[in-house]
């Protein structure tokens, strides 16, 4: 019986999967087991980078003699990167990867496996995660002083952190794909920033690395080889931050009892799972969980997030700049994705930026707006919901030039989020 599953885009104006990644040794299927993944896309456009989800429950359930630890995936003979995904909020693991289609193509691809061999892939990456903290240092009137930064998976957030007392490596964590770069700050702003990039290849390890302290003057504050943090935050909400509408205002996360974060690597799927135990707004406290992803070959972080009360109205947005023009899906367009965009000379290097975020129609409640930021407010299902967001850099090689092309990514990626690759095994 056919299957659909859902698989979400990422979204490229790049080259195919093959072309990125490249061909590899292995191939044919000589595996001890096998079977066929069809996949077919539906529209009549070229698809680059799409990813395939495949539910690993579901696989282990139809052939039970799958190894999850020892499996690839091919594609006319020749090996694609693959990746076990730990899975979304409320959602089971995956095995993920991506492919890429011309208009209106079918594909066939094949999972592999042997029993009881442990296969270490060695792929090249296309995303990242990370985060660095201080060690060595000397901490003086309460700010980390000296040391060096060292990058850790995970971190529970001291009580006595604040804003620019640099114990985190660019204030935080970050995430990447070869298009572009996102971090946001791990104290009581939690706003999402940008950084634009000016190489195709992942470079969060080293932003930040001789930024000892934090006085508006780090490096990457400048322009660099590789880019720049090309976005103002203040006090927006950033590029697609998280907050809670209350009492007709967006009220972001601050006042927080214990924040625990973890990032997560991949080739295929990288980001940052945040806990935010004891959220304090409006006289009452929350628990809001957040995975924040960003795919190969994408320019879109997916945001999951859970809160533990579902009476309540999230909202997210996109900060206000001069001289920038406002864009929003018509209010006749078909389909279920949404997007609001914001495009102009609002780079902090002077030079054109888009950003966006895409939402359901069936989650908005209404689009408004504030002294900062332009806002779009949700209603989570079952305290569960999900967004993304997105940033075009004119910088950025083979990127987006122009609003134009920039309302034509836009309207591309809300049809595509619509209509998902079709998959089957």
């Amino acid at each position: 019986m056919k299957r659909f599953i859902e698989a979400a885009l990422l979204i490229a104006i790049a080259a195919s999967s093959s072309a990125i990644f490249g061909q590899y040794s292995r191939q044919g299927t000589n595996g001890t087991g096998s079977f066929l993944v069809t996949a077919v896309n539906q529209m009549d456009i070229y698809r680059p980078d799409e990813m395939i989800r495949l539910d690993l429950a579901e696989i282990e359930d139809k052939f039970p003699s799958f190894n999850a630890k020892g499996f690839f995936v091919s594609e006319d003979d020749h090996e694609i990167p693959s990746q076990i995904s730990e899975g979304e909020l409320g959602k089971s693991s995956e095995i993920i990867f991506v492919a890429s289609f011309a208009p209106m193509e079918t594909k066939t691809l094949q999972i592999s496996w042997e029993d009881k061999v442990v296969d270490v892939h060695h792929y090249p990456r296309m995303t990242q995660a990370a985060m660095g903290m201080k060690v060595g240092y000397e901490k003086v009137n309460g700010y980390y002083t000296g040391g060096r930064f060292v990058d850790v998976d995970s971190t529970t957030v001291p009580h006595d952190h604040f804003a620019h007392d640099a114990l985190y490596r660019v204030e935080g964590p970050g995430w990447e794909s070869g298009k572009i770069a996102y971090r946001f700050y791990l104290d009581s702003r939690n706003r999402n920033d940008i950084f634009g990039k000016k190489t195709h290849g992942l470079v969060l390890e080293t932003i930040g690395e001789n930024d000892l302290i934090s006085d508006s003057r780090e490096s990457y504050t400048k322009m660099l080889d590789w880019g720049m943090d090309i976005f103002k935050v203040g006090e927006s909400l950033g590029i697609g931050s998280i907050a809670m509408w209350h009492d007709s205002q967006a009220a972001t996360v601050g006042d927080v009892a214990k924040v625990e974060c973890s990032v997560f690597n991949g080739p295929i799927r990288s980001g940052v799972f945040t806990k935010y135990l004891g959220w304090k707004t409006g006289g009452k406290e929350y628990n809001l969980v957040t995975d924040l992803s960003i795919s190969a070959g994408s320019r879109l972080t997916k945001v999951s997030a859970s809160i533990n009360n579902d009476t309540v109205l999230l909202c997210t947005g996109l900060a206000k700049h001069d001289s920038c023009d406002l864009m929003g899906s018509v209010p006749s367009a078909k389909g279920v994705w949404r997007y609001l965009a914001l495009y102009g000379k609002q780079s902090l290097s002077g030079d054109n930026l888009g950003i966006a975020v895409f939402y359901r129609k069936t989650d908005m409640l209404k689009l408004t707006h504030d002294g900062t930021s332009q806002i779009v407010v949700l209603r989570p299902t079952d305290g569960r919901l999900t967004y993304y967001f997105g940033a075009a850099w004119e910088e950025e090689p083979g990127g987006i030039k122009s609003e134009k092309e920039f309302k034509e990514y836009l309207e591309r990626t809300a049809s595509v989020l619509d209509d998902p690759i079709g998959v089957y095994f």
